[in-house]
């Protein structure tokens, strides 16, 4: 990320432990980024732009740009096939999570006779 700022937040010990398990759990290489997506997710749920006035949308570049520089600053070093390993493994756990997340909502089933997903009627 370009012109980064520190924000610091005081909160209970155990919430950091919570946040950690769900930033794991949804496939977030660190707290940091779990966070800032939850901040951007409550943003939009109060109807404000998570990227603030002017801002522009994240895409699919910057994300795994984002997720490039994480997989290194953890790691020091990678090989590019063990990159993409991961961010394909990322990939994969995050699809499965929203599908289950969509199905439970109800807004997509599982339909035998169609071999996959369709959205709910």
């Amino acid at each position: 990320m370009k012109n980064k700022r520190s924000l610091n937040v005081d909160v209970p010990e155990y919430q950091l432990e919570i946040y950690d398990e769900e930033a794991e759990r949804m496939g977030f290489g660190s707290r940091a980024a779990f966070i800032r997506a939850m901040i951007n997710a409550g943003r939009r749920d109060f109807g404000l732009d998570p990227q603030g006035a002017g801002g522009e949308d994240t895409t699919l570049d910057d994300l795994i740009e984002q997720r490039i520089l994480t997989h290194l600053d953890q790691t020091g070093s990678l090989p590019t096939d063990e990159i993409v390993d991961g961010l394909t493994d990322e990939v994969k756990q995050s699809t499965t999570a929203a599908l289950e997340r969509l199905n439970d909502a109800g807004d997509i089933d599982y339909s035998v006779q169609d071999g996959g997903f369709v959205l709910s009627r």
